[in-house]
């Protein structure tokens, strides 16, 4: 008898944790409901149980099975029932050092895109629709080559160290702040930011790219911080010395795995809703403007509180990482801070006269600067000139600096940045 039903169980439970190992669901509250309906449809299909348990038990695989074949339709169709963003399409874990991340190579994307707060509210109207290029080079950077062949003989003026602020996702290739810099000041400029990664993250891909790249005596490692989030994200041991490693057959299999799961279809589409986190405002002609909850907390943080953040220590080592190599390759390294939208637009989100935006330095910057004085790095806190920008802009064009449905710059912004970091930091930086 125990013989018979064994090809029985295996068969339910292929139904009943194929959801799971698809992805559907997530894996340890799922683990003991498959169970227990694995239980008790094999029960209901005992010799003795009467029609209604025998019904009650196909109900229950037909279930399983709809929702496995609902997901495997759905595979093909993922990017464009949920619309991705480019930036979010096309990243992925770097193989060799997965706490890092890279961009698909030789990406060239034209098509909408959206803001990354408009994303997490869940809601479409909340979307500043625009089209962009995003073009990454044979490595997974956001970079194009230039027409210019003269620049590809040429060492280079800038590396472009940052987040998603270096990056520039939602904007469009010609309007990105590398970009910019390239054509518009003559910087023969490679960019090696990556969204999402912290300061930490960042040193470790110009660390591991140092060699392929042709620098010279004081080629400037533009290095953009964010105290929105570049201090509250994981810092790791294994990154203070990166030591990348080509994965054996086993461990890609099991990422392959992992990777399967974590592009469920039917998943996205259950945890799809607004977020409490998004914020939204008016604008002066009634255009709605959206802010993040977390940005417009940690705004406040004075010196203390940053002295105090357990992070901060992990940053100095960081930091101190990046003097030994800048002396190592003759780097100049440029320390930039990026306000968050919650601290340039301020008096929006705070309901205070228009224009009205504090411009004093953060306790963030307070203690970067700091820092990079013992390091002997140059320091901009960017946070002055965009607050005096964004009324400028406004009053000659009726334009904001960052995108509405955005925690990032707009076209406008990374022009008005281009310029900013001309003027105080890259005047007379370039060498033939």
């Amino acid at each position: 008898m125990f013989t018979r039903s064994v090809p029985l169980w295996a068969v339910l439970g292929a139904v009943f944790f194929l959801p799971l190992a698809m992805g559907a669901f997530d894996m340890r509250p799922y683990v003991f409901i498959a169970s227990m309906l694995l239980v008790l449809t094999a029960y209901s299909f005992g010799p003795t149980r009467s029609r209604h348990a025998k019904h009650a038990g196909l109900v229950l695989v037909a279930l399983c099975f709809a929702v496995s074949l609902s997901e495997l339709m759905a595979r093909p169709l993922l990017f464009y029932i949920f619309d991705f963003r480019p930036a979010d399409r096309f990243i992925y874990p770097w193989p060799p050092l997965p706490l890092l991340q890279r961009y698909v190579a030789d990406v060239h994307f034209e098509g909408p895109t959206y803001g990354d707060l408009a994303a997490a509210s869940g809601r479409r109207e909340w979307r500043e629709e625009r089209r962009i290029r995003f073009v990454t080079d044979a490595y997974g950077f956001r970079n194009e080559l230039s027409d210019d062949t003269s620049k590809h003989m040429r060492p280079l003026d800038m590396i472009v160290l940052g987040d998603s602020f270096g990056v520039a996702a939602g904007t469009s290739q010609e309007n990105t702040l590398s970009s910019i810099l390239a054509r518009d000041y003559d910087q023969n400029v490679y960019n090696l930011s990556i969204s999402r990664e912290n300061p930490q993250q960042e040193f470790a891909n110009l660390v591991l790219e140092r060699e392929r790249l042709k620098t010279r005596k004081s080629t400037v490692v533009l290095w953009l911080v964010f105290p929105g989030n570049d201090l509250d994200e994981p810092y790791y041991r294994e990154l203070e010395n990166p030591q990348p490693v080509w994965p054996g057959l086993s461990t890609r299999l099991v990422k392959q795995f992992r990777d399967f799961r974590a592009h469920s279809a039917l998943r996205r589409l259950m945890s799809q809703g607004g977020s409490d986190q998004i914020i939204e405002r008016r604008f002066l002609d009634g255009r709605r403007i959206l802010f993040l909850a977390t940005y417009a907390q940690r705004r406040t943080r004075t010196a203390e509180d940053i002295g105090r953040h357990p992070n901060l220590e992990s940053l100095k080592v960081t930091l101190g990482a990046m003097e030994r190599l800048a002396l190592e390759k003759q780097f100049n390294v440029a320390v930039v801070l990026v306000p968050s939208k919650e601290e340039v637009y301020a008096w929006v989100l705070d309901g205070l006269p228009p224009w009205s935006s504090n411009k004093e330095l953060s306790g963030f910057s307070v203690v970067l600067r700091m820092l990079c004085e013992q390091h002997g790095f140059r320091f901009l806190d960017l946070k002055p000139a965009l607050v005096d920008a964004s009324r400028r802009v406004y009053e000659s064009s009726r334009a904001l600096l960052w995108w509405s449905d955005d925690s990032h710059w707009n076209d406008d912004g990374q022009r008005v940045t281009a310029s900013t970091l001309n003027d105080n930091l890259l005047h007379g930086n370039k060498v033939r």
